[in-house]
């Protein structure tokens, strides 16, 4: 058995043996404290990491929101990710945790540290929106009433209200409704909340300037398309499979300039600039019809640029579910990954659309880890007429007329 596995069965054993004596603590504490029961008036949500993950809890703000009205919303998230709830209407307060929550990077004076920090603001209901033992445990050692979880694997051992989460492949839903199953569990019916990221004033104009310099040099074009070529990473972990050939979005480029005759914006980080280089060599564009912002952006500044955009292509990636979150159509690339548990949310959206080639029809990434893959073609067996198929679904051609 490898170490990885042992270790997790070891850590869910230790879990369960909890339970029994948590659960007569949570009886005690519920009668000793049932006003924050009743009537929360200090929430608190609890979800370090990361970009991708944070931006699928936004309905349960929604949700939280529209419950708790007078309510102070406060929003733990780390240093890299704190950028989206700093975004989002809903939330009044924003704890940056700094690298506590993220495996192998916080030592445990910090984590205490910042328990101490939590129990200073009294808060009467928390949401933990992890699976880790570690962050399930922070709210009860910070002295909160009642706490609130997935209980995955059964490390929601010191939780008040432990919520089913799936432990196995044939039990996939999306990550936004279990989010929600929080809140459902609270009595707290969803009415087909969305995700949501709102960019700031600033950072429209900031977004506005950017491609109105570089589209000086060339005449208006009828239409703006985003695509993402690289992606996946996050502290602590990158998934370069996740990605989509190169070659694929070079040919993609080549059909949006010549057949709809769009703008081409390569979005990403700093670390995508190469990549999104790549895609270039070789692709024939008049000046300022295909531009790599990779790296020239903040978060909120590619949200402002995916705003003025009426198409996102991309894979599986914290962009493509920001460009779910600013409202326009989404074409997401999936591979290692399933639509079903990570595909632009709601599924449902006419506006949303999710491919999959799996050989398998099941996703190597499960439970926060990548299983071994003996095969590795998922991301090649999407070819670029299906692609292509999606984008003449969601856009018109010059000739049909126009959305933008």
């Amino acid at each position: 058995m490898p170490l990885a596995v042992l270790r997790q069965h070891v850590v869910s054993l230790l879990c369960y043996m909890l339970r029994l004596p948590f659960a007569c603590f949570n009886i005690v504490e519920r009668r000793l404290r049932r006003r924050a029961w009743r009537e929360p008036r200090r929430i608190v949500l609890i979800k370090p990491c990361c970009l991708g993950d944070l931006l699928m809890t936004t309905p349960l703000l929604e949700v939280l929101r529209a419950a708790y009205p007078q309510a102070q919303i406060t929003y733990v998230a780390s240093s890299w990710s704190k950028v989206v709830p700093e975004h989002h209407p809903a939330v009044n307060a924003v704890l940056d945790c700094g690298t506590v929550g993220i495996p192998g990077r916080y030592r445990l004076s910090e984590y205490l540290r910042f328990v101490r920090l939590l129990r200073r603001q009294r808060f009467d209901l928390a949401f933990v929106l992890d699976r880790s033992p570690m962050l399930t445990l922070l709210p009860w050692l910070a002295g909160i009433p009642r706490r609130v979880g997935p209980d995955s694997l059964g490390r929601g051992f010191s939780l008040t209200d432990r919520v089913p989460a799936p432990a196995a492949l044939s039990d996939l839903r999306h990550q936004a409704e279990l989010y929600l199953d929080l809140a459902r569990a609270l009595g707290l019916p969803p009415r087909r909340p969305h995700m949501c990221f709102v960019p700031t004033s600033e950072e429209r104009l900031r977004a506005r300037a950017l491609l109105a310099h570089d589209a000086s040099r060339d005449a208006e074009p009828r239409l703006q398309v985003a695509l993402l070529p690289g992606g996946g990473s996050n502290p602590g972990m990158t998934l370069t499979a996740k990605r989509w050939p190169v070659e694929g979005y070079r040919e993609l480029a080549r059909r949006l300039l010549s057949e709809l005759e769009a703008r081409v914006l390569l979005v990403g980080g700093p670390e995508d600039r190469a990549v999104n280089e790549e895609v270039l060599t070789g692709l024939a564009a008049p000046p300022g019809r295909v531009l790599n912002l990779a790296g020239q952006t903040s978060f909120g500044e590619l949200a402002a640029i995916f705003e003025q955009c009426a198409l996102f292509i991309g894979n599986d990636s914290s962009p493509m579910h920001l460009a779910t979150a600013v409202g326009i159509p989404v074409i997401a690339l999936f591979g290692p990954t399933s639509p079903q548990e990570y595909g632009p949310y709601p599924l449902d959206e006419p506006h949303h659309v999710a491919l999959w080639q799996h050989p398998r029809g099941e996703p190597c990434f499960f439970l926060g880890r990548m299983r071994a893959c003996q095969e590795c073609t998922c991301m090649q067996a999407l070819s670029v007429d299906m692609v292509w198929q999606a984008v003449q679904q969601l856009l018109p051609s010059p000739e049909r007329g126009g959305i933008c």
